[in-house]
């Protein structure tokens, strides 16, 4: 399948936060990945507030990157 030239956005929470709240303006819900600053797989609950917003909760916080596509 050639690829779509779909955009990546990439959220950052520089400080430690159990709950990342992010604006990414896709227009759509997509699929979430999160690392923590050693780039290590994180899992949280996503919760998808409109194709435009989610929020991500976590048990610890930490900061990191969410990967949006």
């Amino acid at each position: 399948l050639p690829a779509q030239g779909v955009p990546t956005f990439i959220f950052t929470q520089a400080v430690a936060a159990t709950v990342w709240n992010v604006n990414h303006n896709l227009g759509k819900f997509p699929s979430v990945s999160v690392v923590n600053n050693n780039n290590v797989l994180m899992y949280g609950d996503t919760t998808y507030v409109d194709k435009n917003n989610l929020i991500i909760n976590f048990s610890a916080g930490f900061s990191g990157k969410a990967y949006l596509n």
